[in-house]
């Protein structure tokens, strides 16, 4: 028997509008994007988990997603990259996931894009 558990923490549907997009007209009014995190992570069967110092603070992912977003990028691949490397500091032996979609994308009958990083 492990003496280790795999754990999941996940921070899920943050919405935020953006201004970005290939074409400057879609960094001019702006579009609504829904990112997603999860961190992969293992702990000890003995820890107890009850003090923030035992995970990742959800106030300090939260404020890099709105202050990243808030920066103007061309694709949502290079956006979704940045918020992935601005996360991984917080905690860098963890696996982290970031999923970042754009909803109403300027395709017709195409009603969302998603990238994802994980690593």
């Amino acid at each position: 028997m492990s003496n280790s558990l795999e754990t999941l923490l996940s921070i899920e549907s943050v919405r935020v509008k953006a201004y970005h997009g290939w074409y400057a007209s879609e960094r001019k009014i702006g579009g609504m994007y829904t990112i997603s995190v999860n961190i992969y992570s293992s702990a000890s069967r003995s820890e107890t988990l009850v003090d923030i110092e035992d995970t990742i603070n959800y106030e300090d992912i939260h404020e890099i997603l709105i202050e990243t977003m808030k920066e103007e990028f061309k694709l949502i691949e290079t956006c979704c990259k940045a918020l992935w490397d601005r996360l991984k500091v917080l905690s860098p032996d963890d696996v982290w996931e970031v999923s970042l979609v754009k909803e109403d994308v300027p395709i017709k009958h195409v009603g969302s894009t998603k990238f994802r990083v994980k690593g």
